[in-house]
């Protein structure tokens, strides 16, 4: 998210990826606190930087990096305050997929190099560039330049780039883009994959359904050793409304990866994850369980397939035996007060940023 942060034009280049015990982190900081008083000066506000044009070119970058699916969450929140439909940054996440490939490998996509061996790589500005005939240059950025004139005047303190790292676009690790948006019976109005962080054998991977109603159930499953090879691991009741607060499943991932399952198994969940995990997973998924959503519907040993190469998520029940158990489906929410309550009344989906949906205050 920083180096995210750093694509939109929001830091100062280097500033999403320079290592906190670097020298340069300091002189970035200085040299940031001059740049805002320029800005101050010449008026140049958020909102001129985070333009449309500025998200496309950040989606672009995820893309390339294989950035964090919490990215996705975020840009459509930001879209949502700047007034853009955040159908408008799915449909971008969508059509960006197939265009930009994922040029750019590190933790936990790769287990050779980290941050910091991308930041000695060149960094963001270095993606940038690889990217920059496909990027709109024009873009105003905080250092009060564009995004072209920052490229133009970029000074790489490594030196030429690792392309074991930061390949050519020619020589990419992947075609898929780093990110992609599910649909499917099971994810009606999306969910979230990161084909950088999956393993070819399992992004086409069809197991049976072992269902869990919150992510302390399934840690507990997990230290019994009751997941085991060929289950996809559902985790629902985690979304905006559900959690609330969308939670990451970080350690069921984790877990999984722990007990040498991240290559025989799946987890499915209407919850996040953390951007460190791998394995075979698809978060975000829309409408939440809370909703009502399919995931709320599914059963232990119902036969599911995830496939990242079409984007799909389908769960192999008929819709017939789909709405019998939804006559049946009862939701109980989980008893909450102050602010936390008023988030699960009025917090959007996944899909729309999971943003305090101020606008519609009166309608809740």
């Amino acid at each position: 998210m920083c180096c995210l942060a750093e694509a939109l034009g929001m830091t100062l280049p280097d500033g999403g990826s320079a290592p906190a015990v670097y020298n340069e982190r300091l002189r970035i900081a200085k040299h940031t606190g001059e740049r805002i008083m320029e800005l101050v000066a010449k008026g140049i506000r958020p909102r001129d930087v985070l333009t449309m044009s500025a998200l496309r070119n950040g989606i672009k970058y995820l893309m390339a990096s294989g950035g964090s699916t919490n990215a996705v969450i975020h840009l459509c929140a930001i879209a949502y305050e700047l007034g853009i439909d955040t159908d408008i940054i799915m449909k971008e996440f969508d059509v960006q997929s197939e265009r930009i490939p994922h040029i750019a490998k590190i933790n936990p996509a790769s287990y050779d190099h980290d941050m910091e061996d991308f930041y000695r790589a060149g960094g963001v500005m270095r993606v940038m560039e690889m990217l920059k005939d496909d990027l709109d240059l024009n873009v105003m950025t905080a250092t009060g330049h564009t995004l072209g004139e920052n490229l133009k005047e970029h000074f790489y303190l490594y030196g030429d780039c690792d392309d074991e790292i930061i390949r050519p676009l020619d020589r990419p690790f992947s075609t898929l883009g780093g990110l992609a948006i599910m649909r499917g019976n099971l994810a009606p109005d999306s969910g979230v994959a990161k084909p950088a962080a999956i393993k070819e054998e399992v992004r086409r991977f069809t197991g049976k359904a072992i269902c869990f109603n919150s992510q302390e159930e399934c840690d507990a499953a997990l230290a019994e050793h009751r997941v085991k090879p060929g289950h996809v691991v559902v985790i629902r009741y985690e979304g905006p409304k559900g959690g609330p607060g969308m939670r990451e499943m970080y350690r069921p991932m984790k877990l999984l990866y722990g007990q040498g399952l991240d290559t025989s198994t799946a987890l499915i969940t209407d919850g996040r994850f953390s951007g460190t995990n791998n394995g075979c997973f698809v978060g975000h998924i829309s409408p939440e369980a809370a909703l009502g959503g399919p995931i709320a519907l599914v059963e232990d040993g119902d036969e599911i397939t995830i496939d990242v190469y079409k984007k799909e998520l389908t769960l192999h029940v008929s819709d017939e035996v789909l709405a019998e158990r939804r006559k049946r489906w009862q939701y109980q929410p989980k008893p909450l007060t102050g602010y936390l309550a008023t988030y699960a009344a009025m917090a959007r989906s996944a899909d729309k940023g999971a943003v305090f949906d101020w606008r519609n205050v009166d309608k809740h």
